[in-house]
């Protein structure tokens, strides 16, 4: 979700919804659910950004997204119980959130927040629609893209986070394997690989975890694929 601006009809929602919230900062690398925890609470990121991802019994690793400030976590519990968590939440780097329970967002949405109510819900449906979205599409990936798409696919979103530098030649991303691998949902080995593959196209320049990716790879045929099955 895109912040916020003070001129948009939500923004007094928000401000509402903040004005009743716990506002708590936590450190980078922390988690902040995992799987078996108890849905009760609603989250919004003020500052900072988390990673979403499901762990297998095994240990396997897939990163389901990124969240960033003024987003939410946890939306789908406003409208029906959540239950049981199945997913782990992790600050990439320090983090301020405004928590509320969901019983007490539900009875303020009535009370308090009476006037502002649908803009406040809109703000969580447009999100809502943005998630599945992104869910859907990285589904698709994972069922129909071979691992190079797959890695050139997760460069590309990766290049339109906040922490993405503009460069003479591109997008520049900082990022191990490891991490691009649990985005991929391959081997830490396979996306080393790939990545020399894609330097070889003259794709990107990657030069240990700093990745360069190129404005060629925007418009090469791998990426105009990719692009058409969004």
């Amino acid at each position: 979700m895109t912040n916020i601006s003070p001129s948009s009809p939500h923004y007094a929602a928000l401000q509402e919804f903040l004005k009743f919230s716990l506002i708590k900062t936590y450190p980078a690398k922390c988690n902040i659910m995992k799987p078996g925890d108890i849905g009760d609470h609603l989250y919004f990121i003020i500052d900072g950004a988390v990673s979403i991802s499901y762990k297998s019994p095994e240990g396997q690793e897939l990163i389901l997204a990124y969240l960033n400030k003024g987003d939410f976590i946890g939306e789908i519990g406003v409208f029906k119980d959540a239950g049981i968590r199945s997913v782990s939440v992790d600050t990439r780097s320090r983090c301020q959130m405004a928590e509320m329970p969901y019983v007490k967002l539900r009875a303020i949405l009535k009370n308090e927040m009476v006037y502002s109510a649908a803009d406040f819900l809109f703000l969580l449906s447009t999100q809502l629609s943005s998630r599945l979205l992104t869910t859907s599409r990285k589904c698709h990936d994972l069922a129909f893209l071979d691992v190079e798409g797959r890695v050139a696919r997760a460069l590309m979103d990766l290049c339109a986070e906040p922490e993405a530098v503009s460069h003479p030649e591109g997008m520049q991303i900082y990022i191990s394997r490891q991490e691009i691998s649990r985005i991929a949902g391959c081997s830490r080995e396979m996306v080393g690989r790939i990545l020399k593959e894609l330097e070889d196209k003259n794709l990107i320049k990657a030069h240990g975890k700093t990745i360069t990716v190129l404005t060629p790879l925007k418009t090469s045929p791998l990426t105009t694929e990719l692009l058409a099955s969004a």
